[in-house]
C-alpha cells in the first residue's frame, strides 16, 4: 500500500473517530425547547416591533444520539401591554382568550418565574421552530429593559437543521407528516408546539445528531 495513501486514510479514520467520539461525549444533554405566541392580526397587521408575547410554552428534555426524554414542561401566559385587547384573528390562531392574558402577568414577572424554572437544569442549549423565538424575546426584553433569561444560551434553529436534511423549508406539521408522526394538539398553541418539535427530535435520530453537533 502506498505510504502516503496509507497515512491519509488513518487521518481520515482518526477525524471520523474523533467526532463520533464528541457526539458520545455530548450524549446526554439537557435542552429547552421554546415556542412563543404572540400579539398578532390579519388586516391590518400589527406592527413587529409592537407584537407582545402572550404565551410562552416550554419543554426541558435529555437528549442523545440515541435517545430523547421529557422531563419538564411550562405553559406561562403573559398580559401584553400595548395592544392589551386581543384580535378575534389573534384568539382564532392561538386560542388564547382575552380573560386568559387578563389575568396574566406581565412578561417582567413570567420571566422571573421563567429563569427560577430554567435554574433548577443544567441546560446546554435552547432551541425552536424558526429564528422568531429568538428574535422575538431578544427585542421585546430589549425594548423593555427586561434580561433575557436565554441570552447566554446557544440558540439553535431546530427548523433549519430539519430542512439542511430534507432539502426543503416546511412548516411544523408539515414535518411531522415527513416524518409519519402526527401532530398533536392545537397548532399555535406554544405548549403544543413545543411538545410537537419535541416529538419530531424523539422520532428522528439524524435530527437529534444534528442538534448535538451544534452544542
Amino acid at each position: 500500500m502506498d505510504v502516503e495513501f496509507a497515512g491519509k486514510a488513518v487521518s481520515f479514520l482518526l477525524i471520523s473517530v474523533s467526532k463520533k467520539s464528541l457526539l458520545l461525549m455530548k450524549s446526554q444533554v439537557s435542552i429547552l425547547i421554546v415556542d412563543l405566541e404572540c400579539t398578532c392580526n390579519d388586516a391590518p397587521a400589527i406592527a413587529r416591533e409592537e407584537m407582545e408575547i402572550i404565551e410562552l410554552g416550554a419543554i426541558i428534555a435529555k437528549l442523545s444520539g440515541d435517545s430523547f426524554l421529557i422531563l419538564d414542561e411550562r405553559q406561562f401566559y403573559v398580559s401584553p401591554s400595548i395592544h392589551s385587547k386581543l384580535t378575534p384573528f389573534c384568539t382564532d390562531l392561538t386560542g388564547i382568550l382575552q380573560d386568559e392574558v387578563d389575568h396574566a402577568p406581565p412578561l417582567a414577572e413570567v420571566l422571573n418565574l421563567f429563569s427560577d424554572w430554567l435554574s433548577l437544569y443544567d441546560l446546554s442549549a435552547w432551541g425552536s421552530w424558526g429564528a422568531f423565538d429568538a428574535e422575538q424575546i431578544q427585542m421585546e426584553t430589549g425594548a423593555k429593559a427586561l434580561s433575557n433569561p436565554l441570552e447566554y444560551l446557544p440558540h439553535i434553529n431546530i427548523k433549519e437543521l430539519f430542512s439542511r436534511k430534507r432539502g426543503q423549508r416546511v412548516g411544523l406539521s408539515r414535518a411531522l407528516q415527513l416524518e409519519r408522526l402526527e401532530f398533536k394538539g392545537r397548532q399555535h398553541s406554544g405548549l403544543d408546539d413545543s411538545r410537537n418539535i419535541a416529538q419530531l427530535l424523539g422520532g428522528d435520530a439524524m435530527l437529534r445528531e444534528s442538534v448535538l453537533r451544534k452544542i
